[in-house]
């Protein structure tokens, strides 16, 4: 049982239920917990509706909620805004929390790592909630309705839980359906037929909040960043956060001034130092291809590539023809090296080195050394490791190592 689990058992505990918590790895007596009465259920995000538990319950006509449910219908606040995409929904949250922390309250919670549930009963009604949810939390959650729903944008990711990108790509666009007000990336497609949804973008002029060159221009007005662009990713994240922000209270001259402390998320494009001469970047939080694929986009040197984890049924072969002129060599490690070995053409395949695992990966590259060592592994860390946080600290644990042995 994880972190939302153990929560959402403390929650109900205090307010005087009696709670009978089942986890598939450690319930001895499965039947007899399954078969009991219950008035509801709760489910973890990670457990699927196809789980024989939840298969049961639902026989046994016991209603099924999620924990994002049961924070916000005891939830004294309803300013809540939920973000939620493929890539870039942390560090949106992060910059919308700040931005929100300097006209009053703010809570960050959800998927960033602190469960909504744990911190309900000290949110006062005034407060704002700057949620990031996923498409497990999204799927599971139909008594949810935020305030306002945003989505930075809407790739591909967890085919192996959502059969498809289709269907992966509908449940994140449902979020949008369940709020009250949509703010939506005007330069996804994907998110085009919410017509009626504020749009933010850096292509179309047109739209309700458009950024060009370190300025914002909305409602007829422009607004100049403090300084220059800090890169198409992270501008794009800001945005977003500055659109929901405005949204909800007006433009403010503190949602300016954000801009220049806008925090990069722990292992996402995090640079660690250098290795034998060259720049090593920690990207571990990249678990899916169109996080890598960004990440690579942004290289300009002769760089080294690590890919591979666990398989998370994404099509490889578009990842594999991402691969730019600087990415010099690729090393495959982890359980779907050989997938995306196959996945890619012959003139890539040159470039692939495959390897027994992640220390090796670093150890082979400090004897060869490029510009640049990235990891940005387009897999999710099951394979290996508990988690992306517990992985990247292994590679820089590895790097530390090699660095010690080969130099900087």
């Amino acid at each position: 049982m994880g972190k939302s689990g153990e929560a959402v058992c403390a929650f109900l505990k205090r307010h005087g239920a009696q709670v009978r918590a089942y986890d598939d790895h450690r319930c001895v007596d499965r039947e007899e917990a399954l078969c009991g009465e219950y008035d509801f259920a709760v489910i973890s995000p990670g457990v699927p509706f196809t789980n024989r538990a939840v298969v049961k319950l639902r026989e046994n006509a016991v209603p099924i909620l999620s924990e994002i449910d049961l924070a916000y219908i005891n939830c004294d606040s309803k300013h809540i805004f939920a973000i939620s995409g493929t890539n870039g929904k942390t560090t949106t949250c992060h910059i919308l929390h700040r931005m929100l922390s300097a006209v009053g309250r703010s809570h960050l919670l959800g998927n960033v790592g602190v469960p909504f549930i744990r911190e309900t009963e000290h949110i006062a009604k005034k407060d704002s909630v700057v949620l990031e949810i996923s498409s497990f939390q999204i799927e599971q959650s139909g008594l949810f309705h935020p305030q306002i729903a945003a989505l930075t944008n809407v790739g591909e990711d967890h085919l192996d839980r959502h059969q498809n990108r289709e269907r992966y790509q509908n449940i994140k666009l449902s979020l949008l359906e369940k709020a009250q007000l949509q703010v939506i990336n005007g330069d996804d497609k994907t998110q085009s037929r919410f017509l009626s949804a504020i749009r933010y973008s850096q292509k179309d002029r047109n739209a309700d909040y458009y950024l060009k060159e370190g300025v914002i221009y909305h409602g007829g007005k422009s607004y100049s960043l403090p300084k220059p662009s800090r890169g198409k990713g992270y501008d794009l994240d800001y945005l977003c956060a500055f659109a929901v922000a405005s949204s909800y209270c007006g433009v403010k001259r503190a949602f300016l001034s954000v801009y220049d402390k806008v925090p990069i998320p722990v292992y996402r494009m995090q640079e660690i130092g250098t290795l034998c001469g060259a720049q090593v970047i920690n990207d571990s939080k990249g678990t899916n291809i169109d996080a890598t694929l960004f990440a690579v986009s942004l290289l300009s040197e002769p760089a080294a590539l690590i890919l591979g984890g666990s398989d998370k049924g994404e099509d490889y072969k578009r990842l594999m023809k991402g691969m730019g002129d600087s990415v010099k060599r690729i090393y495959l490690t982890g359980a779907n090296a050989r997938e995306m070995y196959l996945a890619a053409e012959q003139e890539i395949r040159k470039r692939c080195v495959p390897m027994s695992d992640l220390d090796s990966c670093v150890k082979d590259f400090a004897k060869d050394p490029l510009a640049v060592l990235l990891f940005s592994p387009a897999s999710a860390s099951f394979d290996s490791y508990r988690n992306f946080e517990e992985r990247g600290m292994a590679f820089d644990e590895i790097v530390k190592k090699y660095r010690a042995e080969f130099g900087r």
